[in-house]
Formats: structure tokens, sequence, C-alpha cells
């Protein structure tokens, strides 16, 4: 079914799943183009930024990920989830002469929200990081799952000793990867599965002792993709010293031009069936989905695992089923509509911010937990629960989402207004996803944090190489050449890249995650044909770009 976006004036396609599931929960078929469903929904999720903020219930000072600024009520995650405050304390009746999302608006600035999206009881020595499920001396990590000894990562599971990592799945030892797959001591490598020793790989599969590499499969001791012996290997290799930063650099130069020539397949991934997207694994009738693996039924849904029937879905997913235009659902979760931060076994939400924990057949609620048939955070019978729930939906169909799609688009069907989040645009996770520039997102009504830099002259110089770096470093303050913001390196860093011989970065820790997220942008799929069989394809890539096989000829191309 085709459909016009009331907010962009862009065409888009409503698929059949959608539909049914629509007429099946009586919700409205959506007007909004799924690009800017997605938009709005990540605006309401911040990991990376994390700000000096003060407890509101125990006056202390902590790290917070909700900005200070934003007036919010921010509470320890430990206090949070404890028994010291009680979420029905803040409930209040539903005012049918106002919009739903007026009042919500009001309820969410109020009941306490926790600083940090952890699981504390599984955090260890890990303090700096935030939405983590699992970490033990990990720093600076963010959107992880069972990670140990991990330094500037983003989205790696069951990984550990991994720097500056990004979509890395139970690998070990990696630096400067991005989408490996059970590899260990992997460096600068991208898209690569079971490969081990090896650096500067693209695309490889089941490789070892391999530099600057790409499509290879069951090889070693290949340089730049020329077959060598062991011994001519580790000659070359014996060559090259990159505890030096202007010997890695130049490196760094010499693979960049090789790796934006290269043959790929239409999509990252493998073992598909009937699906389409980017780094996809494992996946059965999974329609533009990205980072999703282990999953079945699915629609526009970003960075999930092990979930299914679920449709535009933003982040997390883990044992999720019929989740609809949610944000942040997961940890065996079932029947979530228009939420966002709810998980650890919770049930028919709608509505509801940061519900978890047990909490079930629950309508715009916050901060609740184990609870049950309530709305607006007050306790109901069942009966008066189900009761209120259909009146409120009723009159949440009468009331216009805003003002310009008057008659198109009520309250009921859609996710939060982006006006209700309480992050800027350029500080969420929004802008991985979909980037856009200070003059785009101010146009478009999102809130943009302006930066100011703090003019700063280093007093320590970085030397070239890592082996000339003394003890010293860890009390110096160093300047992004980047940027121009200050950084430090802190001892765990700094063992690693003397163990490993790899030099001091010059770039600071944010920047270097921003930099390799931009590999997340969500673009549309367009229909393009193979650049070998002219067989009709769908992928996310640039074909103007990148010289694009279907899976077919790309499998005989390069195993």
């Amino acid at each position: 079914m085709q459909q016009i976006c009331v907010k962009t004036g862009k065409p888009f396609t409503i698929s059949d799943f959608e539909q049914k599931y629509c007429e099946e929960h009586d919700i409205p078929l959506p007007v909004v183009h799924p690009i800017e469903r997605l938009r709005n929904m990540a605006i309401f999720r911040n990991r990376p930024y994390l700000y000096n903020t003060t407890c509101g219930y125990s006056k202390k000072q902590i790290l917070s990920c909700l900005p200070p600024e934003s007036g919010f009520r921010v509470y320890d995650v430990d206090i949070w989830q404890s028994d010291s405050w009680d979420a029905l304390d803040y409930g209040r009746d539903f005012d049918f002469n106002r919009p739903f999302f007026e009042q919500f608006g009001e309820l969410m600035r109020e009941v306490p929200w926790p600083n940090l999206a952890v699981v504390k009881s599984t955090m260890e020595n890990s303090d700096f990081c935030n939405g983590i499920t699992g970490a033990k001396n990990s720093y600076l990590s963010f959107a992880c799952s069972y990670i140990e000894d991990c330094l500037f990562c983003k989205n790696s599971w069951y990984s550990r000793n991994l720097i500056d990592c990004l979509i890395d799945h139970n690998s070990e030892l990696c630096y400067e990867c991005i989408d490996t797959n059970e590899c260990y001591n992997l460096n600068f490598s991208e898209h690569c599965s079971s490969c081990s020793d090896s650096w500067f790989l693209y695309n490889c599969q089941s490789c070892s002792n391999c530099f600057g590499c790409a499509n290879l499969y069951k090889k070693q001791y290949c340089f730049y993709n020329q077959q060598l012996t062991k011994e001519g290997y580790q000659k070359k290799m014996s060559e090259l010293d990159f505890g030096s930063y202007s010997t890695l650099t130049a490196e760094k130069n010499k693979w960049a031009p090789v790796k934006d020539k290269l043959l790929i397949k239409n999509y990252h991934g493998q073992n598909n069936e009937n699906s389409s997207g980017n780094f996809i694994y494992h996946t059965k009738n999974a329609k533009s989905c990205l980072m999703a693996s282990n999953c079945e039924d699915m629609e526009y849904c970003v960075y999930a695992d092990n979930a299914k029937s679920c449709l535009f879905m933003l982040n997390f997913g883990n044992n999720a089923e019929l989740i609809y235009n949610c944000h942040c659902s997961g940890d065996n979760v079932y029947n979530h509509k228009f939420c966002s931060e709810c998980f650890m076994n919770s049930s028919n939400l709608e509505y509801c911010i940061f519900c978890q924990h047990g909490c079930d057949n629950c309508f715009g609620c916050c901060s609740m937990t184990k609870h049950q048939y309530c709305l607006f955070n007050k306790q109901y019978s069942e009966s008066e629960y189900f009761e209120l729930r259909k009146k409120v939906i009723e009159h949440m169909k009468k009331i216009p989402l805003h003002q310009d799609y008057a008659g198109q688009a009520c309250e009921w069907g859609q996710f939060f207004p982006a006006s209700l989040s309480p992050f800027y645009y350029n500080q969420s996770e929004v802008s991985d996803y979909f980037p856009l520039t200070r003059d785009e997102a101010l146009k478009q009504g999102f809130a943009w944090k302006d930066e100011v830099v703090e003019a700063f002259t280093p007093s320590y110089k970085i030397p070239d190489h890592i082996r000339d770096v003394g003890d010293d470093i860890l009390q110096a303050v160093l300047r992004c050449e980047k940027t121009g913001k200050k950084y430090r390196i802190i001892k765990q860093e700094l063992d690693y890249y003397r163990k490993n011989n790899l030099p001091i970065p010059r770039i600071s820790p944010f920047e270097r995650i921003q930099e390799r997220c931009r590999i997340l942008e969500f673009r549309e799929l367009q229909e393009i044909v193979c650049q070998k069989c002219g067989k009709k394809i769908e992928t996310m890539y640039d074909p103007k770009k990148w010289k694009i096989y279907c899976e077919e000829c790309y499998q005989k191309e390069v195993f």
C-alpha cells in the first residue's frame, strides 16, 4: 500500500505485514515515512554522552546520560532500582480535556529517571560505561553486552580485550575493528569472521596471518592478496614497525584507497533467508534491518538479537517478541507498543518509559517496576484498567499529533513527539543512524547543543614511537588533533599499546567512536542490478561508489 508522509511529502510503502498488524491491534496505518519514524525514536536514546549531575535522592554527585539542563529528575541507578522510593507516588488521574502527550510530558519530567541504563549487578569495575548488561574492567564502552577489558567500544557482545571496536561478537584482542565475529588478535579490520593474527583485512573469513587483504577465504600468509610462503610473510612483517605513529599512519593511508575500490556483496552478513538490510546474520524474513542477528519476521529493526515478529524496533531486542514502534525493548519482553527503555521481563506495555522488571499491562507510565494495571503511574484493578485504557485510546484518536498534521495523524498510533526527549540531536545516538547538519536538525525542530571547545596548548608532546612513551603520559592532558578537545590516556590503555606495540592515538576516544559509527547510517534500500549478472538486488550501499554483486556472484568470485 502506498502512502505519502505527512512530514516530508515523500512516498513510502506500507507492507502487508504492517497492515495486518495494525488491523489486528486497532492501530491507524502509519502516515510518517519509515526513516522519519526511526529518527524520531532514536532521539530518545543517549549512551555515550555523560554529564556531571546530582542525584535527586542522595544529593551526591553522579554521572548521568541526561543533560542537567533538561530539567529531568535523576536518581543514581542503584537507588532507582531499590525500594527506597515508589513510582506510584507520582500517579495522577488522566485529564480528558487535554492531549495525552502533553500530560505524559509532565509526568515523565517529575518521575525520577535512572542516571545510566545499566544492570548494576552485572557490572564490575566499569563505572564509565552505559547501556551495558554485563561488563568487567571496561571503560567508556557503550551499548554492549557481556564484555571484559574493553575500552572505547560500542555495540560489542561477548568479547574481551578490545579497544576502539564496533559491532564485534565473540572476539578477543582486537584493535580498531568493525563488524567482526569470532576473531582473535585482529587489527584495523572490517567485516571479518573467524580470522586471527592479521592486520588490515576487509571481508575475510577463516584467515590467519594475513595483511592488507580483502575477500579471502581460508587463506594464510597473504600480503595485499598475494600468496607468500610462511618465511616470506614473516620477512615482510618484520620490516613493519607499527609502534611508530608515522609508520602506522602511512600504512592506513595506503590501505584506504585500496579498500574503497573493493568488490562487495549487496549486504554484509551470512546465513539469511528472505532478508534485506545490512550487518544481518542468521535471520529469516527480516526486511530493511540493520545489525540484526538470529531474528525472524522483522521489518525496519535496528540492533536486535534473538527477536521475532517485530516492526520498527530500535536497539536492544534480546529475546523480544511482538514489538511495534519501540525504542530499546529487550531482555525477555513481549507485546510492547510505542515504548522507550522498557526491558527485563516486561509485557503488554503501551506508551511507557523505563518500565521493567516484570511490569505488565501498563499504559502511559514512567519508571515503574513489578507493577501491573497502571495508567499514568496510578494503580487500578484489572477491570478498571482495561476500561480506562479503552477510553484513553478513544481520546487519543481525536487529538491531532501536530497542528500541521490536523486530520491526518492522531496521537494514538504515533511514538512520543521528539519535543519530549531530554536529549540533543548531536548528543544522542540518532546522529549515528540518521546524521543531520546543525541547520537541518534545527529546521526539523530538534534540539542542538553548540559545544564550545576551550583553547588549550598541551605541555606534553606525544613521542612518535610507543617505546619512548613514559608513565608521565598518564598525568598529561592531551589535545585531540581533530576537535581540539582535551583527553587523557589511562593505564589500562597504555599497557595494551605497549604490549601490542601500538602508538598513542592522536584523536580523542569520543571522536574515534563517532568516526566508526558513521558506518551505521541507516540508508533506504534501493533496487539495483548486480554488476556481474544483471540480477535485481536490494542494497543500502551507493552503487556509484562501490562495485556491488549479488550474493551468488559474490560467492563464486570470492570462494
